[in-house]
């Protein structure tokens, strides 16, 4: 796990009353420098992230920081794990 994502979501809420971009800002300071490839092999962590995560809001900030890591990876190849846990992930998001 990438202790740099998981700050993120510390005291989240304050963070994004003092900065409406705070989400889109956080996960840019990630991605900056990725190549495809990083892009490519960081979406398993995004993936288990997302399986823990239990607030709506930042379900779909996360999900919208997977799509950007897509867009960098500049594929549209399912990521193995991904496709190993969508089916965990999806039934995660539905009980919440």
């Amino acid at each position: 796990m990438d202790k740099r994502l998981l700050e993120i979501y510390v005291e989240w809420e304050d963070k994004l009353d003092k900065d409406e971009w705070y989400f889109s800002n956080s996960f840019e300071s990630i991605t900056k420098e990725m190549s495809s490839d990083e892009a490519f092999n960081y979406i398993p962590i995004v993936v288990e992230v997302l399986m823990k995560l239990d607030d709506d809001f930042l379900i779909w900030e996360t999900f919208y920081f997977l799509i950007k890591l897509y867009g960098i990876a500049d594929t549209t190849q399912i990521h193995p794990f991904l496709d190993e846990n969508w089916s965990i992930l999806t039934n995660h998001n539905q009980e919440i």
